[in-house]
C-alpha cells in the first residue's frame, strides 16, 4: 500500500493512528526464520510504487479490521509522536526566526527568502501555485540552476532561468529555486550546504503546509551535479529526484534503494574526454539494477539518453514530444561507447562536417546537419534503437511517486554521508557523524517484528534502531538478529528521545519514540 496523505496522521486519535499504520503496511517481507540464511536469500520486496497515485479511498471495514488488530502500546506509542510534534510544529511556526526566513525581501526588484546558519547564507526564490491538496499541503519542488565556477552573474542569471525552468510544469505546489551558495564548481553541495536543505524543508514544512512525503529535488547541468551529490546523502528526505546534464563525479548510488531516481543526459554531452559525462550518467542503469538484484531492494529509476543530443534536450516541456528521442538500451550505450570508442566516432563525424575536433564544443553546439548525421550514425551505423514520442518530462517523472519513509529494507553506505548536518538518522538507523565507514544491510519483518541487521562492510563506529511506531509493532518484542546472534527487546517510548528525534528530523514520518543500540 502506499501513504496515507500528511494532515491524516495529524489529527491525534486512536482511529486516525490506526489508519495511518495500516496504510504504512507494505506486506509482508520473506524473512526466513534462520537469519543466518535469510540474508540475500529473500524474494525481491513488495513494489510500494504500483500504486504511484496514493489513493484515499481505504475500505472503512479494513480500517476497522486494522483498528482491532493494532495494540494499545503502538496507539499510545502514535499518540505520543504526534502529539510531541504537534506541539513542536507550533512552536516552530511561531518563531521569528523561521518567519524571517520564509519572508522574501527585494534583491535587485525580484523577492528573494534567505536563511543563513553558521555565517553563511543560501538564497532561494519561493513560489506558491495552484491550490493545496484537500489535506491542506503542498509538494516541494526544490530545483538547482547550472553554471557553477564562473562570475556571480553568470550564476546569478542560471539561478533566473533556473526560477522558470521547470516551475511552468507545476500546477499546484511550492516552487524553490536555491541560489549556489558559492561561485565554484560544487556550488549546491559544499559541506555546509545540507544543513540548509534540511533547514529550507523543514520551514516549508511548518511554515508553508510542504508535504514532507512529497518533496522532489531536479536539477540540470551544475544543479544535476547537486542531485548527485544530494540524493545518496539525504535519500530519505525526499520522494523522488531528477538529474539532468550532471556528472556523478565518483558518487555511490548504494542509499538510495527507495528513492525513485531518473538520470537524464545528451548522448554526446561528454563535456570532455576524460568526464565522458553521458556515459556516466548511462553507466547507473546497470549499477541500480545490480544493487536491486543483490539486495532485493526496488532500486527504482528511469535512465533517459537523449537523441542527438548534447547538453541540453527537453526535459521540462510536455508538447513536441517527437523531438524526444531516447535510447531504448541505455546500459548497452554505456558498454559500447567505452569499448568502441564513440567519443572518437562523434568526433570524427565532427570534424568531417568542418566544425572541428573540440569535444566541449561539440557537447554543447547544437549545429542542426549534425544532429541529422548523428542521428543516422547512431541508428544506422551503430545498430541502436531508438523509443520516439517519449514524455521526458522531469516533473511528471517526480510527481508519480510518493516518499516510503519507513521502508522494509534498505542498504545505508556510512561513506556517503552529507558532512556538517546535524542529522544523524537514516531513515530508521542512526550513527554519530564520526561513523563514516563501513555499509549496513536493514531489513524489517513485520510478522514476526524482528529487524534483521547485516553489515556488508564493517562500520567504524556504533550503529542504533529507531523504533518508529508507524513501522513497528510496540505491543510485541523486538528481535534483532545480527550476524553475531539475536536478542529481544521490549520497545517503550522515551519521551526526551520522541523530542530529540522530532528536532532533528522536522519530520513526523521520520521519527521515532525508542532507541536499540544494534550491538
Amino acid at each position: 500500500m502506499c501513504w496515507t496523505k500528511y494532515s491524516k496522521i495529524m489529527v491525534l486519535t486512536a482511529s486516525i493512528c490506526i489508519m495511518i499504520l495500516s496504510a504504512c503496511a507494505f506486506g509482508d517481507s520473506d524473512a526466513d526464520s534462520d537469519a543466518e540464511d535469510y540474508f540475500y536469500e529473500q524474494e525481491e520486496y513488495p513494489d510500494a510504487y504500483d500504486d504511484q497515485d496514493n489513493p484515499e479511498d481505504n475500505d472503512q471495514e479494513a480500517v476497522e479490521d486494522e483498528s482491532s488488530q493494532m495494540g494499545e502500546a503502538t496507539q499510545d506509542a502514535l499518540q505520543e509522536l504526534y502529539y510531541t510534534y504537534e506541539d513542536i510544529k507550533r512552536k516552530a511556526a511561531n518563531d521569528p526566526l523561521r518567519q524571517s526566513e520564509v519572508t522574501p525581501h527585494k534583491e535587485n526588484g525580484l523577492d528573494v527568502c534567505s536563511i543563513t546558519m553558521n555565517d553563511h547564507t543560501m538564497r532561494y526564490t519561493l513560489d506558491v501555485m495552484g491550490e493545496p491538496d484537500e489535506d491542506g499541503l503542498y509538494p516541494l519542488y526544490i530545483a538547482l540552476h547550472g553554471g557553477g565556477g564562473g562570475d556571480a552573474e553568470t550564476n546569478d542569471e542560471q539561478w533566473m532561468q533556473m526560477r522558470n525552468y521547470y516551475r511552468d510544469n507545476v500546477e499546484d505546489g511550492i516552487y524553490v529555486a536555491t541560489r549556489g551558495m558559492e561561485d565554484v564548481w560544487n556550488l549546491h553541495f559544499l559541506d555546509y550546504s545540507y544543513a540548509m536543505y534540511d533547514r529550507l524543508i523543514e520551514d516549508m514544512i511548518y511554515l508553508k503546509n510542504a508535504d514532507p512525503n512529497r518533496v522532489y529535488l531536479l536539477g540540470f547541468s551544475a544543479g544535476g551535479d547537486g542531485v548527485y551529490a544530494i540524493a545518496p546523502r539525504m535519500a530519505d528526505r525526499f520522494a523522488a529526484v531528477n538529474m539532468s546534464s550532471g556528472h556523478p563525479n565518483g558518487v555511490s548510488l548504494l542509499n538510495v534503494s527507495n528513492l525513485p531516481f531518473e538520470i537524464q543526459v545528451g548522448i554526446r554531452d561528454f563535456y570532455t574526454e576524460e568526464a565522458i559525462r553521458s556515459i556516466r550518467g548511462a553507466e547507473f542503469e546497470k549499477t541500480l539494477n545490480d544493487y536491486r538484484e543483490q539486495f532485493g531492494c526496488e532500486y527504482p529509476h528511469r535512465v533517459l539518453v537523449h537523441v542527438p543530443d548534447g547538453h541540453n534536450y527537453n526535459d521540462y516541456l510536455n508538447e513536441n514530444y517527437d523531438s524526444n528521442a531516447v535510447l531504448s538500451d541505455p546500459q548497452q550505450f554505456a558498454e559500447r561507447a567505452v569499448d568502441e570508442d564513440w567519443v572518437d566516432r562523434f568526433l570524427d563525424l565532427y570534424d568531417s562536417m568542418g566544425y572541428g575536433r573540440d569535444v566541449m564544443d561539440m557537447s554543447y553546439n547544437s549545429p542542426p546537419d549534425f544532429e541529422d548525421r548523428l542521428t543516422d550514425l547512431v541508428t544506422n551505423d551503430l545498430n541502436m534503437k531508438v523509443d520516439r514520442d517519449g514524455n521526458t518530462n522531469a516533473v511528471e517523472y517526480v510527481n508519480g511517486f510518493t516518499r516510503k519513509p519507513a521502508p522494509h529494507a534498505f542498504v545505508w553506505d556510512l561513506s556517503t554521508r552529507a558532512p556538517k548536518r546535524s542529522v544523524n538518522s537514516f531513515y530508521w538507523l542512526k550513527a554519530d557523524q564520526s561513523v563514516n565507514e563501513g555499509v549496513v544491510y536493514a531489513v524489517y519483518d513485520e510478522e514476526s517484528n524482528t529487524v534483521y541487521i547485516e553489515y556488508i562492510d564493517e562500520p567504524n563506529g556504533n550503529i542504533t534502531i529507531l523504533a518508529n511506531p508507524l513501522m513497528m509493532d510496540f505491543d510485541r518484542p523486538l528481535t534483532v538478529v545480527t550476524e553475531k546472534g539475536q536478542r529481544t527487546v521490549d520497545l517503550t517510548v522515551d519521551k526526551s528521545i520522541t523530542v530529540e528525534s522530532i528536532h532533528e528530523t522536522a519530520d513526523p514520518y521520520l521519527s521515532w519514540v525508542c532507541e536499540i543500540p544494534v550491538d
